[in-house]
């Protein structure tokens, strides 16, 4: 004969169950791996883009300790951009210098074959330079998410 799968409860001929984990107890794992998973992701996003960053953090500091030439040297020149029109910009009493007292990266997004890196210069709305990922030359981004 078939055995019995349950017993009878009325006469005690049932086996007792298992006794389940506490929901404190259940919950532990599932949420310490959410955790890792965000600081993960979270560190990911913030150093993503860290190579572009750097460089322009390495720009902005030539500008500011008046290495007008090795500045000029990490800009994406593409022969239009002659060490005249890059000092009206970026050389003592600029456009992009008159008055500035700090530059520092706000923001960065990779774009294609570029990082669009965001830097707040004391204008309304921070100015995009565009990196180029193969030979991190630096140019204005022809993209800005910050303007209206």
């Amino acid at each position: 004969m078939a055995e019995k799968l349950i017993g009878s409860l009325i006469y005690g001929e049932h086996t007792v169950p298992k006794k389940g984990l506490p929901l404190k107890e259940r919950l532990k794992a599932p949420l310490a791996i959410g955790v890792v998973l965000l600081l993960i992701g979270g560190a990911a996003y913030k150093f993503a883009n860290y190579r572009e960053e750097r460089r322009v953090r390495g720009f902005l500091e030539d500008i500011r300790s008046g290495r007008y030439d090795i500045a000029y040297a990490r800009w994406d020149t593409d022969g239009h951009y002659s060490m005249k029109d890059f000092l009206a910009d970026w050389g003592k009493g600029g456009y992009y210098t008159r008055g500035l007292n700090t530059a520092r990266v706000v923001d960065s997004n990779t774009s294609g074959s570029a990082v669009v890196v965001y830097v707040e210069l004391g204008f309304n709305a921070p100015l995009a330079l565009r990196v180029d990922k193969e030979n991190l030359r630096l140019s204005f981004s022809p993209t800005n998410k910050y303007t209206r």
